[in-house]
């Protein structure tokens, strides 16, 4: 980073641009600004601007990035939930805009670099370094100004500016094409649309999916990514012994696409709920092997359900069937052996695992379970969403998701009693679109959405999603939030999400009859089943005696022709880019 008196003794960008000569330039601030947020709407100002720019000049910029003398408030209530006051790169119309430009619906705002965090002492930081590729310069238009600006969120959060400078590099032109972003935010706004009608007429307000807020995930920030290579991601169901079949449904598809390859090598987020979210956390923020969780998981479950310990007077004592405790040293035991740390010092949040597998697991706050939403405990940073409890250890949530209502009894932890995520979510592959959104951005594709259930019987086919009366007519006759949230998201991801009208959404869940998506002889897009569907017969969540028969439908269900037709299609797709 280039020292305060080097910035001082770099030449100031002149006005008149029409012969300046190559070299590196500055656009100084020594004018002190603060600005200070007062909830969660995020509040920016603007600090200092370039002078309107020509064409000739845009072309000529090979590089900016900032660098500013700042401080933030000095304190936080908890520094594990981030840092949240940053400085932003916008461009303005004209240089008497206040706010940046829009261009196809999205803002045309960066973030330059986070705010020092906790201190009360100014020091120097540098931004990102926005490459004569990136997508800023060729944006910009004739007579546009580029902005420098003050952003912070949620209560109290200060963001204190002393000094700034704009460092230019100018070179020889740049020919750069004019970049469209097409119909990017109206396809997200059809998915919502879609949302929002299900949402007020169907679920209650539990079971509600409701999409990041389109202020924070329309901007251009959020479509950098666009270039980058395709998701895959995983969405596990709860279901307690049953999710030996799940882990035997995901071994099949994994020897198809590179055996020998973790599954954190393979998605780039899991999100799963009960004890889904247990098996996501082994695979993802653990790293292991199926094979490893797999054996793991069995043991797991033999312990924490025993054949001979339940009677009713335990459930009719405790409220509870099972002994938390039980399930706690499991927990526990498992962190001590795969990561060789005492398991009451590590967190969920883990920025190293998140680099190469995103995981997140859902719980419900017993006091709002009829009327709030699932809580989501992750182990990476959302950059629109502020998690409540980021100092959560790994053991805490994996407790929180798996904590069956009668089974086991509550975990309390920062205040709050959280209760099986099941609850109001034992399907999350709506939460893991949204995580998708909001991690990644609307503009990144995704090629495999890949969601597992644990033999929850199938529900009836619905009519096309551009049908959207009839869509939502058809889905509210579905009786589970599991197969509400499957038939729901196994059309939207195909007929919207990046890619349109593609397949990249597969399920496997044992008697589901096995629906395909396929395209009939007038163009229209429908399921249809390849084996017959079979209802009912899968164990309950705590019958240890059923895991032999769970593994031999599980079994049965993998052999199937048009099982193992999905199972090659679906491999074949995540065997791209590995």
């Amino acid at each position: 980073m280039l020292t305060a008196s080097e910035l001082e003794e770099l030449p100031v960008l002149p006005n008149d641009t029409s012969d300046f000569t190559e070299g590196t330039y500055t656009i100084p601030c020594h004018k002190k600004k603060e600005l200070t947020a007062e909830g969660p709407d995020i509040v920016n100002k603007i600090w200092f601007h370039t002078q309107p720019l020509d064409t000739d000049t845009i072309q000529r910029i090979h590089c900016m990035k900032l660098v500013a003398k700042s401080r933030d408030q000095g304190f936080s209530d908890d520094p594990l939930a981030g840092n949240w006051t940053w400085f932003e790169i916008a461009i303005l119309k004209t240089k008497y805009s206040e706010e940046p430009r829009v261009k196809d619906g999205i803002q045309l705002v960066w973030v330059s670099h986070r705010n020092r965090f906790l201190s009360k002492d100014y020091g120097w930081e540098e931004g990102v370094e926005f490459g004569k590729d990136h997508d800023i310069f060729r944006l910009l238009e004739e007579g546009n100004v580029i902005a420098v600006r003050l952003c912070a969120r949620f209560q109290a959060w200060q963001i204190k500016a002393r000094t700034g400078y704009l460092v230019l590099d100018i070179g020889a032109p740049v020919p750069r094409k004019a970049l469209q972003y097409g119909q990017t935010k109206q396809t997200v706004l059809s998915i919502q649309e879609v949302f929002d009608e299900v949402n007020s007429t169907i679920l209650p307000n539990s079971m509600q999916i409701s999409a990041p807020p389109s202020d924070l995930l329309f901007r251009a920030e959020m479509l950098t990514s666009a270039s980058e290579k395709p998701l895959r991601v995983l969405s596990l169901d709860g279901g307690g012994v049953r999710g030996v079949a799940a882990l035997m449904h995901l071994d099949a598809i994994m020897k198809k696409v590179a055996p020998g390859k973790k599954p954190c090598e393979v998605f780039d987020m899991i999100g799963g709920t009960s004890t889904g979210g247990f098996i996501a956390i082994m695979l993802g923020r653990l790293q292991m092997t199926i094979e490893d969780a797999l054996k793991q998981y069995k043991k797991f479950m033999g312990t924490v359900f025993p054949t001979s310990r339940w009677t009713t007077v335990s459930l009719v004592k405790s409220g509870s069937k099972w002994d938390a405790s039980e399930l706690e040293k499991c927990i526990k035991q498992l962190v001590q052996e795969q990561l060789g740390q005492d398991p009451d010092q590590v967190l969920l949040l883990d920025e190293e695992s998140a680099k190469t597998c995103k995981v997140f697991v859902m719980a419900t706050r017993q006091e709002g379970a009829n009327n709030q939403a699932p809580v989501l405990f992750r182990s990476y940073e959302n950059p629109l969403e502020k998690s409540e409890l980021p100092g959560i250890k790994l053991w805490e949530a994996a407790r929180a998701t798996s904590a069956a209502p009668m089974y086991f009894a509550p975990l309390e932890v920062g205040g709050y009693k959280f209760l099986d995520g099941g609850l109001q979510a034992n399907n999350p592959m709506g939460w893991l679109w949204n995580e998708v959104l909001s991690v990644f951005g609307p503009a990144r594709s995704t090629n495999c959405f890949l969601s597992i259930g644990t033999g929850i019987a199938a529900a009836k086919a619905v009519g096309d999603v551009r049908n959207l009366k009839g869509f939502t007519e058809s889905v509210a006759s579905i009786a589970t939030n599991s197969e509400i949230t499957n038939l729901l998201f196994r059309s939207l991801i195909n007929a919207f999400a990046p890619r349109p009208m593609a397949k990249k959404y597969y399920r496997f869940n044992v008697g589901d009859g096995l629906p395909e998506w396929t395209e009939d002889d007038d163009g229209n897009w429908t399921w249809k089943l390849l084996e017959t569907r079979v209802e009912g017969g899968v164990a309950e969540m705590d019958d240890i005696t059923a895991i032999d028969a769970t593994e031999e439908q599980a079994k049965k269900y993998i052999e199937l022709a048009g099982a193992q037709k999905m199972i090659e299609e679906c491999a074949e797709i995540l065997r791209e880019d590995i």
